[in-house]
């Protein structure tokens, strides 16, 4: 591909106009990943400010394309949000950026549903996005052409306008693909790739972003955008993103508006929270993060891998992550360890999520390795080859609206997800008293999630601030009123 990469000026700060485009493909693993960065990389460079989202309840693929596009990224997930707020969350987000790229998940038609409610063609649908189709044509000649034609007429309201062939083997092979697609198609071709500059971001889990350091994670986005640069046509994508559906009427009538950066927040009676963050612990929506802003908190970002310290907050959100891989290094830090066991015994309020919860047990034993944790769980972490719980989750708690004290008792359903090998070897007292009721999903046991244990609540649920209304609003609550009653313990003291 011809790469001229001055040339198109594109901005749409201000006037209203959302510019965007939809990243699928036939399959899974068919490199809608690799694309997706290499693209919000080489829009960035080109000057352009580049607003990612990343369709499903994804942690690694959004943060690379964080690392990419140097902005926060915003999951979308019909599971989650109802369709006109799945709408107004892009729109809100997409104003004042110059081009939105969604990278969605699965193949194109994928779905929860024999109707594709929930499937990219759907999403890409709404947000009223160009779609550009990415084929694996590794084992593909002249049949890309029915594959193509198919997707098309299967769903004629989505809008395919351009294709990225990826896995191309020879200049031959290229030719005889391209032939055929103008032949049969009026599709624009916006990228081949070939099957040698293949960039696959190997998989542990999820991922193995966590394994990698800032400086490695950043040369591997330059490197793979810059290479991939020759065979992406990035003025054909952007000037198909302007064919995006245009928002005015929905801005004025659903009152959507860019983030207002210099919004004051609620600084009243403020409450610090402290966030577990870094190699070992950064699975976190950054939906969940600016809620808590919303609601007046100060957060405090921490590292339980290399902090000698916990910094002075009113209670901890440590999220999910892959603690198992940096069990050693948590294990020697004691100081932390011990702080935070002894902050929990005092009563300080914490929010554990999968990764969070597994360091809050006594041990974690993975690849034939034994480390300690804090401690506060009377239970110990162990794994599975395959994935003990993966998917979306539904949860109710046991206790609905009949046990004071709980912040959580009167939220009738928490939707999340859940993605772990993990699971907890735990004594039956725990197994006998979680506090959540699993209808969807697996949790700690197949039946219950939710170990609550003085002031803390730690499961393997991923919690998604917009699908379960109140969540955080209860635990800020709460929070402020363990904080004004242990400063009286502490004053009476």
């Amino acid at each position: 591909m011809n790469n001229i990469k001055s040339g198109i000026k594109h901005s749409n700060k201000g006037n209203g106009v959302v510019n965007g485009i939809y990243i699928a493909a036939a399959k899974r693993n068919s490199g809608k990943t690799t694309v997706s960065i290499a693209l919000s990389r080489l829009f960035k460079n080109r000057g352009l400010s580049v607003q990612p989202f990343k369709k499903g309840p994804d942690f690694i693929d959004s943060m690379w394309l964080n690392i990419a596009s140097g902005k926060k990224i915003y999951n979308l997930d019909f599971y989650f949000m109802p369709r006109n707020k799945i709408k107004k969350h892009f729109l809100t987000h997409s104003l004042g950026s110059d081009i939105s790229i969604v990278e969605g998940n699965h193949g194109l038609h994928d779905s929860l549903d024999m109707h594709g409610r929930s499937s990219n063609a759907e999403m890409a649908k709404l947000l009223g996005l160009p779609v550009i189709f990415l084929i694996d044509v590794g084992e593909l000649n002249r049949g890309v052409v029915p594959l193509i034609m198919g997707f098309q007429q299967f769903d004629r309201d989505v809008n395919i306008k351009g294709i990225i062939l990826n896995k191309v083997h020879s200049k031959r092979h290229e030719k005889n693909l391209i032939k055929a697609i103008h032949y049969y198609t009026d599709l624009k071709i916006v990228g081949n790739i070939p099957n040698n500059l293949e960039y696959s971001i190997k998989q542990r889990h999820l991922g193995l972003l966590s394994t990698l350091s800032s400086e490695e994670r950043e040369n591997f986005v330059a490197d793979m955008s810059s290479k991939i640069s020759d065979f992406i046509d990035t003025d054909s994508i952007i000037k198909i993103s302007k064919i995006a559906k245009k928002s005015c009427s929905v801005v004025k009538d659903s009152a959507v508006l860019p983030p207002n950066k210099n919004k004051k927040r609620i600084t009243r009676n403020t409450v610090k929270i402290g966030i577990a963050y870094d190699n070992a612990f950064n699975f976190y929506y950054n939906e969940n993060i600016e809620v808590l802003e919303r609601l007046g908190c100060e957060i405090i970002k921490f590292s339980p891998l290399k902090d000698a310290f916990l910094p002075d907050v009113d209670a901890f959100y440590i999220g999910g992550g892959f603690p198992e891989i940096f069990s050693g290094e948590l294990q020697a830090n004691i100081n932390i360890r011990r702080e935070m066991k002894r902050r929990i015994e005092e009563g300080i309020p914490v929010y554990a999520e999968c990764g969070g919860l597994m360091y809050l047990c006594k041990s974690i034993s993975y690849e034939n390795n034994f480390h300690e944790m804090v401690g506060v769980i009377d239970a110990n972490v162990k794994f599975t080859k395959k994935p003990k719980g993966h998917g979306y989750t539904k949860l109710s708690p046991f206790f609905y609206d009949r046990k004071e004290g709980l912040w959580f008792n009167k939220i009738k359903s928490i939707k999340g997800h859940e993605f772990h090998h993990s699971f907890i070897d735990m004594s039956s007292s725990i197994s006998s008293d979680l506090v959540f009721n699993v209808k969807k999903g697996f949790g700690v046991n197949g039946t219950g999630d939710g170990i609550a244990y003085k002031n803390i609540l730690a499961g393997y649920t991923h919690i998604y601030s917009a699908s379960s209304s109140g969540w955080f609003k209860n635990w800020v609550a709460f929070i402020k009123k363990t904080k004004t009653v242990l400063q009286k313990n502490e004053f009476l003291t």
